[in-house]
């Protein structure tokens, strides 16, 4: 583990407190979850690089042929006059 100081608004310091608290959380924990789903959204994953760039779409496709041709229940259909995407 490495230690870090960082400066924060007051405002910002006590809602983290505020939801650290109300998640049972020490303020270092959810400052480390933050910055996580943060980097991940910033930095590409190589491992999901690479499996999408094999991707072929055939696993979807083989997914789809074993669903009935049937028409979906009435609280699922589109509403009158919307198209579905081809």
């Amino acid at each position: 583990m490495s230690a870090l100081t960082v400066e924060l608004p007051d405002q910002l310091h006590q809602k983290a407190r505020e939801v650290a608290a109300a998640r049972k959380l020490s303020v270092d924990a959810l400052v480390a979850i933050a910055l996580t789903q943060s980097l991940s959204r910033l930095v590409a994953d190589p491992y999901l690089e690479e499996r999408a760039a094999r991707a072929t779409g055939q696993g979807l496709k083989e997914f789809l042929a074993q669903s009935p041709n049937a028409e979906p229940p009435e609280w699922d259909r589109l509403p009158q006059g919307l198209e579905p995407k081809k």
